[in-house]
């Protein structure tokens, strides 16, 4: 089989990360050896600088508008996990060496402090949900 410089050119990025196995490797010096002025343009590619890429400002723009979104909806989704979790907290039920207690009933002053951080949480999350929809 002819190996031609579009074969190898397609093995280059492989080469040049290390990621091909030994007798792809083999091939590509062998071809490089055989062909001085392409190993000179290789070993001049590789050794050419890469400019640090800075975002453009539209860029940064964006991705700050990512991050604020994606932190709105974390905290939205913490609000509601914990108004869901004391809405359901005077509703919980537990069974003691036989004897079932249920929190409303047998200790109703929790079960209304719990109520109460629910409305709370409820209320946050409204605020922060509409907040958020006006945006």
């Amino acid at each position: 089989m002819n190996i031609t410089k579009d074969i190898i050119n397609d093995l280059i990025p492989l080469y040049t990360a290390n990621e091909c196995c030994a007798d792809t490797r083999r091939l590509v010096e062998e071809y490089l050896q055989q062909h001085p002025s392409e190993a000179e343009e290789l070993r001049r590619i590789m050794s050419t600088p890469i400019p640090s890429a800075a975002l453009p400002a539209k860029s940064q723009e964006e991705t700050r508008a990512f991050r604020e979104t994606r932190r709105r909806i974390r905290r939205r989704a913490w609000l509601m996990g914990f108004a869901i979790f004391f809405s359901l907290a005077p509703l919980s039920i537990s069974n003691t060496n036989g004897t079932v207690w249920w929190c409303l009933r047998d200790s109703p002053g929790t079960a209304l402090i719990y109520a109460a951080v629910a409305v709370v949480f409820w209320t946050l999350y409204a605020a922060n949900r509409k907040r958020s929809s006006s945006l």
